[in-house]
């Protein structure tokens, strides 16, 4: 009985091909959910690509537009009782840049810096990236400018906070216009449009923050091809000084002076006087162009 029961089971095994499972079908179903997952997966790929191509195309319909519009706003930083020098030249891969001249050149190259994107918010991070002055810092209570390495006043480079007292001792605040008018909220999530005149600054609360006189000038005399890193930003006559320059000269007046100069002259006019600079006579020598 034993070897016949040994024999039994070895042919058992041999019909299953010598394992417990062999043979046995998997059951449709298996099959089924296996190729839904596949489709699922193809299904969110085409998806997502199909989403990043809609992106693309709908930044392209909104204004800025990519490789299309060309847009521009001046924009001025101050503080306390300054505006600071002009934001440096730089340059981005994205299209939004400044020539130093105190007006952002929105030309978008990317969508990430088009249509909506193209926020007040966006060019400084740009300009921390690729300036050389560090983190411009901006949001409803703080504004810390990058460091510009001409510019050695220390209230430029320092970080303020709604509440900070400026060289006055009164407590100073964010405050953020366009046009002359104030804007409250963040002024880093400000959509950048073209002609504006944006004006920044950390000021006494109680005080209207300024706009720049030089802005409009900055606005109306833009050079694309321009590679200037001056200020033009307005200078401060000390109190009491009167000055009147005409076109081609330089002139320093200190407090208490009136000085009338005029073109091709160079005067300095020390405290309590009264200078008259004339024009060259006919017998100077003409200037040499080369």
């Amino acid at each position: 009985m034993g070897r016949a029961s040994t024999q039994k089971k070895v042919a058992r095994a041999a019909g299953t091909g010598g394992g417990r499972t062999a043979g046995v079908k998997r059951p449709i179903g298996w099959y089924g959910t296996l190729a839904a997952v596949v489709a699922l997966g193809l299904f969110l790929v085409a998806f997502s690509r199909n989403q990043e191509l809609n992106k693309g195309q709908q930044a392209a319909k909104v204004a800025p537009r990519i490789n299309q519009d060309h847009w521009h706003s001046s924009f001025s930083v101050y503080i306390c009782d300054h505006f600071m020098p002009n934001v440096p030249l730089f340059e981005s891969v994205d299209g939004l840049h400044t020539h130093g001249d105190g007006v952002i050149h929105i030309h978008p190259y990317t969508p990430q810096a088009s249509g909506a994107g193209a926020t007040l918010g966006f060019f400084l991070k740009s300009y921390s990236s690729n300036g050389k002055g560090g983190t411009f810092k901006l949001s409803a209570s703080e504004l810390k400018p990058a460091v510009i390495t001409t510019d050695v006043n220390p209230l430029d480079r320092k970080d303020w906070h709604n509440g900070d007292k400026c060289p006055d001792g009164q407590g100073g605040q964010v405050k953020f216009t366009v046009n002359g008018k104030q804007v409250k909220g963040d002024p880093s999530t400000w959509k950048l449009r073209n002609g504006d005149y944006l004006d920044l600054g950390f000021i006494d609360a109680s005080k209207p923050l300024p706009s720049n006189p030089a802005e409009k000038q900055n606005l109306a005399n833009i050079n694309d091809v321009s590679t200037s890193t001056g200020t033009t930003t307005p200078s401060t006559l000390l109190p009491g000084a009167t000055a009147t320059t005409a076109v081609g000269s330089t002139a320093t007046t200190v407090a208490g002076s009136t000085a009338t100069t005029a073109a091709g002259s160079t005067p300095t006019t020390v405290a309590g006087s009264t200078a008259t600079t004339a024009a060259p006579t006919a017998s100077s020598s003409p200037p040499t162009t080369k």
